[in-house]
């Protein structure tokens, strides 16, 4: 499983990075606009992340503008609805005006801070169909096969 994590939040980053470095090759964006850019590229080079976990309320571009940006991105590479990626918001901030605008741009979940280990584990196993199997040797980040 590849994972894209879009957080600026540095506490909050190595948080999710150390959570998911047993399970799953990663990379970490530290904006929207750098996440774009590496979501982008990892699709060029035909190596999609298989889930996005992006923070809300970023510098340069936030969560919600990248997001509505990968979407378009998508479809002019002819992916749509479903077959898009498994993106996950995640944010300080429970705002139904914010879950909402989320949701209707196709995501798959929304995580408050501070991000729940289990509830994480727990998409990360819908995302890849399966329990997820421990590495006794973590992955890097940016490490991918």
């Amino acid at each position: 499983m590849r994972v894209l994590i879009v957080e600026d939040d540095p506490t909050t980053a190595q948080m999710m990075k150390f959570m998911v470095r047993n399970y799953a090759e990663f990379t970490h964006a530290r904006n929207g606009q750098d996440g774009y850019d590496t979501f982008c590229t990892a699709l060029e080079d035909k190596k999609p992340f298989d889930l996005v976990f992006l923070d809300i309320m970023m510098p340069k571009v936030d969560g919600q503008e990248m997001l509505e940006a990968i979407r378009e991105y998508e479809e002019d590479c002819g992916i749509s609805g479903s077959d898009g990626s498994k993106v996950v918001m995640t944010t300080c901030v429970d705002d139904t005006k914010e879950i909402y605008h989320s949701l209707s741009h196709g995501v798959l979940d929304y995580l408050t801070k501070p991000v729940d280990r289990k509830k994480l584990m727990t998409i990360m196993e819908r995302v890849n169909g399966s329990p997820l199997e421990k590495r006794d040797e973590p992955f890097e980040e940016g490490v991918f096969s």
